[in-house]
């Protein structure tokens, strides 16, 4: 009975760990640095295909900073 004690107990731990993770997000800089943060839903750069195909297609100039987009 000891064995299936432990298994029980780690199988609760591992539970409890990766339901804390599911509210993170995890940002990567163009430095190539990480930052994971908890309860922040992602950026708007991250909508999915069909949502990013109603807006239509944005074209720029090479070299140029396109201006922010505001809603």
């Amino acid at each position: 009975m000891p064995k299936c004690r432990g298994f029980i107990s780690l199988f609760s731990l591992m539970t409890v760990v990766l339901v804390s993770l599911t509210g993170c997000t995890t940002y990567t800089w163009p430095d190539g640095s990480q930052e994971t943060v908890l309860g922040v839903p992602p950026e708007e750069e991250n909508r999915r295909y069909e949502e990013q195909r109603a807006d239509g297609v944005r074209y720029r100039v090479p070299g140029k900073i396109p201006e922010e987009q505001t809603q």
